[in-house]
């Protein structure tokens, strides 16, 4: 085939395809705009509310936040920390060394 009989298949299929394209998405955006509300209040909004039913309140939050913190970097009663220098400096390098990986294989 010639580039010109080329240059017109395509061109007679862009004319042909654009309107049906053009309809396809006129009815997709149609169909979205009616059923749209309807699927979010029926799928989405009961998760929603199970979600905020489960969630904790901001007292209960803000009450154990001290105890969780310290849990967390390990402190005692005496407040003193129950890792070592070297276990946190070696924590703290296989965690760089962890984010290098992510970062490289993304």
């Amino acid at each position: 085939m010639s580039d010109t009989t080329k240059k017109l298949k395509s061109g007679t299929t862009a004319k042909v395809l654009m309107p049906v394209i053009a309809t396809l998405a006129s009815a997709a955006a149609s169909y979205l705009a009616k059923k749209g509300p309807q699927y979010v209040e029926q799928r989405v909004m009961p998760k929603l509310k199970e979600t905020k039913e489960a969630a904790p309140a901001v007292g209960d939050v803000a009450h154990d936040l001290a105890e969780r913190a310290k849990s967390v970097v390990g402190a005692g009663d005496d407040g003193g920390s129950s890792r070592s220098m070297a276990e946190l400096a070696t924590r703290r390098r296989d965690r760089a060394e962890h984010r290098a990986a992510r970062r490289k294989a993304s």
